[in-house]
């Protein structure tokens, strides 16, 4: 029984863009998040979108995995995490 492996692709900007290109086009349309508690939200809802998508075309594992990710990937800083950065909070 022979079984065959897709090799995993690496992720261009261009490919996410059109990929999500949807997605932002309805996201005027979508109520603003607001923070519940004391601190503002460093994400926004587009910041999480994104983020979301991300998560499921690369399949990781767990959130803490996409936050590294997010830290050490060229393309999961420029076009994923938010202006200021990601950390753990």
């Amino acid at each position: 029984m022979t079984t065959s492996f897709v090799p995993k692709l690496k992720i261009q900007s261009r490919t996410f863009d059109k990929f999500i290109a949807p997605l932002l086009r309805l996201l005027p349309f979508a109520p603003q998040l607001l923070s519940r508690g004391d601190r503002p939200l460093k994400m926004t809802f587009e910041d999480q979108l994104k983020a979301l998508v991300y998560f499921h075309l690369q399949e990781h594992k767990s959130v803490r995995h996409l936050i590294q990710d997010m830290k050490e990937s060229d393309f999961a800083k420029q076009n994923i995490a938010p202006d200021g950065g990601i950390s753990r909070s």
